[in-house]
């Protein structure tokens, strides 16, 4: 079950992935991006806002809009063949359609929403913690009072992390009005399920 889940989420995901640049103009990414960071400046503060756009800026800026050939291959290309000229117009039509265009855009908002919950880490780190420590104290006091644990619920807690990471992930590319506190939510739920799996990991055989 557990494999089904990821496999169905993971395949979900790459769709959305691949199928929103082909249907949304890059204007529509920029606009959201300009629109959440004054947002996030207004509710976190201006000094996170900016170091979340810098580290997506950073993010994308070599790996969607590195060239094909770099300079002097091209170069060498377009001297030595007809066939080196070719493939540089072929590349650099590829390089400037709307599809790659809207794709740049795609993970440059990905990337500032991601960035933003970056800048939360510090705090999403202590909820962590407390969620991971709860769990491990609930299996110990299981274990003292001879408790069976109880694999359904472990099952469907690790279902629910792999659902709320494709969740996450998907709001993260979304080109839509998102509440400022989704992502942080959203990672809230995916440690509160860690912690009950730990609670409930089943022993030896009993796991599924």
């Amino acid at each position: 079950m557990i494999r089904g889940v990821a496999i169905a989420s993971l395949v979900t995901l790459l769709m959305l992935v691949l199928y929103l640049p082909a249907v949304t103009p890059p204007a529509a990414f920029f606009e959201r991006v300009r629109s959440e960071y004054s947002a996030h400046g207004a509710t976190w503060g201006r000094s996170l806002a900016y170091r979340a756009l810098e580290d997506a800026m950073a993010m994308i800026e070599r790996p969607v809009s590195a060239p094909l050939m770099n300079e002097a291959s091209a170069q060498q290309g377009k001297a030595a063949t007809a066939a080196g000229q070719q493939f540089d117009t072929v590349s650099r039509r590829l390089l400037d359609s709307d599809y790659l265009r809207a794709f740049n855009a795609l993970a440059l908002l990905a990337g500032f929403r991601l960035a933003v919950l970056a800048q939360l880490a510090p705090g999403l780190f202590l909820l962590a913690t407390a969620y991971v420590v709860d769990g491990l104290a609930r299996r110990w006091v299981k274990g003292r009072e001879f408790s069976q644990h109880h694999p359904e619920v472990w099952t469907g807690s690790v279902c629910c992390v792999c659902i709320v990471c494709c969740a996450g992930i998907i709001s993260s590319v979304l080109p839509v009005a998102m509440p400022l506190a989704l992502l942080p939510s959203l990672t809230g739920c995916a440690f509160f399920a860690v912690g009950f799996a730990i609670a409930n990991y089943p022993d030896g055989q009993t796991r599924n």
